[in-house]
Parts: C-alpha cells; sequence; structure tokens
C-alpha cells in the first residue's frame, strides 16, 4: 500500500472493542476495531480479522464471539490482551460469562453475542459476519466508547 493512503488511514477513528471466544482449552479475547452493524432485520454485526490471528481460527471453530463495547477509562487495562499468552488474558481482568457462555468484562458498557452467519474474504483479513443472538448493556452510565483516538496509535496491518 502507499505510504500516503496509510498516512490518510491513520486518521479514521474507529471503536475499539474486545472481541471474546470460549473455546475447548479457555477462553481468548483479542483487541480489534474494525467492528460495525450491518444489518437491522436480522440483527447482524461485520467484524474484520487478519487471516494469521489465533482468534480467526478460534471463531471458524467454534462459530461464536462476542463483542465487548469497552468504555474510555480502559484504555489502560485493554492491553492486557495483547500478551503473547492468551491463556492468561483475563487473569487481571474482572469478566463473567454471557449466557451464551463467553466473557463478558465486568467494566465494559455492553456486550453482544454473535453465532457466526457467513465469512467474506476481504484480502489478508476475513470479513466475519455474526447474527446477534442476545447482548446487553453491563454499564450504561459509562456512555464515551473508546476509541482509536484514546488507544494511542494506529493499525497498519504489521502481523
Amino acid at each position: 500500500m502507499e505510504a500516503a493512503w496509510q498516512d490518510v488511514f491513520d486518521r479514521f477513528i474507529y471503536g475499539i472493542y474486545l472481541v471474546t471466544i470460549s473455546t475447548a482449552e479457555g477462553p481468548n479475547g483479542m483487541i480489534a476495531s474494525w467492528v460495525t452493524q450491518c444489518s437491522h432485520e436480522p440483527p447482524r454485526l461485520a467484524l474484520a480479522i487478519r487471516k494469521n490471528r489465533l482468534s480467526h481460527g478460534q471463531i471458524l471453530e467454534t462459530k461464536i464471539f462476542c463483542v465487548n463495547v469497552l468504555p474510555r477509562e480502559l484504555a489502560g487495562v485493554i492491553k492486557n490482551f495483547k500478551i503473547a499468552d492468551w491463556k492468561n488474558k483475563f487473569d487481571k481482568t474482572g469478566h463473567s460469562l454471557s449466557s451464551k457462555g463467553l466473557p463478558v468484562l465486568d467494566e465494559c458498557i455492553g456486550y453482544l453475542d454473535c453465532i457466526l452467519d457467513h465469512t467474506v474474504d476481504a484480502g489478508d483479513h476475513t470479513l466475519f459476519i455474526g447474527q446477534i443472538v442476545a447482548g446487553g448493556m453491563k454499564n450504561p452510565e459509562k456512555a464515551e466508547t473508546l476509541s482509536t483516538f484514546d488507544y494511542g496509535g494506529v493499525y497498519r496491518g504489521s502481523a
């Protein structure tokens, strides 16, 4: 990609979300910014994940994932989910399980459990289309959501 184009992409502002998965080996969570609502009926969202990420394969295997909507004050805490040992990502963060058995952070604004409906190849990422099957608000008083502006850094697609 041309540097000039990437410089423009760096100015896009996205929400920062925590996508959680529950596997037979334990829970996993990954930071995601390319998340958006894509349908009212049926209720669906789209999530783009780089193909080489562990979470990519786990979602393909389990066919279910949860999107945690994060408040701005979790900017520091969310870095716990960038550690290499995925089995320890939830050690320092309070959470419970949704009705579908997926990790939901205690401090999140709300969450959406999604069943994988289909995927779309999107180059070095896959677009996961998930049908929302459960979810709700946990901390509605936390109105300001975490964004790339707060998170400090840009995503340039590196491994």
